[in-house]
């Protein structure tokens, strides 16, 4: 008597198992029981045994076995869009769960920009995680497409940077910390012991290069361009690491033009010094983009302490 679609249905409501559906996948995908068993993390024979569950369930043969592996049938194949239709949805109310936990718990994802991470987090970080040690902050550094992806989907709870040109639904941006391109050295350059620097002394100088596509390196372009500066001594390492402009820097033979942001830790604890030149080349203002609607208590309980850290709120208290 052929299978009546009704009695499969409650067959399947009754003993279908999302690991049964995970195992169609995995061995349309490899064609083999010993590699589909290591990727789902079970033995060959508990694999064997999950195909063979299946197939009674559903009173059909699902993969030809063969010396080199396994194909999938017609049967398997008409079902493989279905199995990975309820393994994804499974998959995103699995997601939407623990997005819901993370807001309202205590994990805040942060992505954050060098200027940022200097202008910002390196003041609020220290005395949050002083104040809240239940709460987890992850911060990740991005920059280009990376910056990008942290707007995509449910990455991240805020991003910490400039203000985006085009925000997508349901960002805001809330700036708090002006910015602007400074000369900085080591303390143990010449011009650090000046008290006004001359442009005559920047053209003197050595710089560090900084890499084409950059605030930095377009204005500094720009600034050599306007005083007339074409022979320049220049020293090609260019990378946007911070780490790696203070090892250019730390030595007190180089200058370099970079957002207030980027080094502010540095200039903070005296190892750098902000050379006093006058140039007064603005940045748009460091701020946090985040979701209203999306962002839970721990999340707010960190913003507010951006806010402080840049001076702009009294603490705001979230019961």
């Amino acid at each position: 008597m052929p299978l009546v679609a009704s009695v499969l249905l409650n067959r399947m409501q009754s003993r279908l198992k999302l690991r049964h559906m995970q195992a169609l996948l995995v061995l349309c995908e490899l064609r083999s029981m010993g590699r589909a068993a290591q990727a789902m993390g079970i033995t060959q024979p508990a694999m064997s045994v999950m195909v063979a569950e299946l197939e009674r369930l559903l009173e059909t043969q699902l993969f030809k076995r063969h010396s080199k592996g396994v194909d999938p049938t017609p049967s398997a194949l008409d079902l493989l869009p279905v199995a990975q239709r309820i393994v994804s949805a499974t998959e995103e109310g699995a997601e939407r769960v623990a997005s819901y936990h993370r807001r309202e718990g205590g994990l805040v994802r942060v992505a954050s920009t060098a200027a940022a991470t200097g202008a910002l987090l390196d003041t609020a970080l220290p005395e949050f995680g002083a104040s809240h040690p239940n709460i987890m902050i992850r911060v990740v550094t991005v920059i280009g497409h990376t910056l990008d992806a942290a707007f995509s989907g449910d990455v991240c709870d805020m991003v910490c940077c400039r203000r985006r040109e085009v925000l997508a639904d349901g960002w805001e941006f809330e700036p708090l910390v002006s910015d602007e391109l400074v000369v900085v050295a080591a303390m143990s350059h010449p011009l650090a012991r000046k008290d006004k620097v001359t442009v005559t002394d920047l053209a003197a100088a050595t710089w560090v290069q900084h890499e084409a596509v950059s605030l930095a390196r377009d204005e500094f372009d720009q600034l050599r361009s306007r005083l007339g500066w074409a022979e320049l001594n220049l020293v090609h390492v260019v990378s946007r690491i911070p780490l790696v402009s203070w090892s250019m820097l730390r030595d007190g033979r180089l200058l370099s033009l970079v957002p207030r942001g980027v080094v502010m830790p540095w200039v903070s604890i005296g190892l750098l010094k902000e050379l006093e030149v006058g140039l007064n080349l603005r940045l748009a203002p460091i701020g946090v983009h985040w979701r209203p609607d999306k962002t839970g208590r721990a999340a707010r309980l960190f913003l507010e302490s951006l806010r402080q850290a840049a001076g702009i709120a009294e603490p705001e208290t979230f019961e």
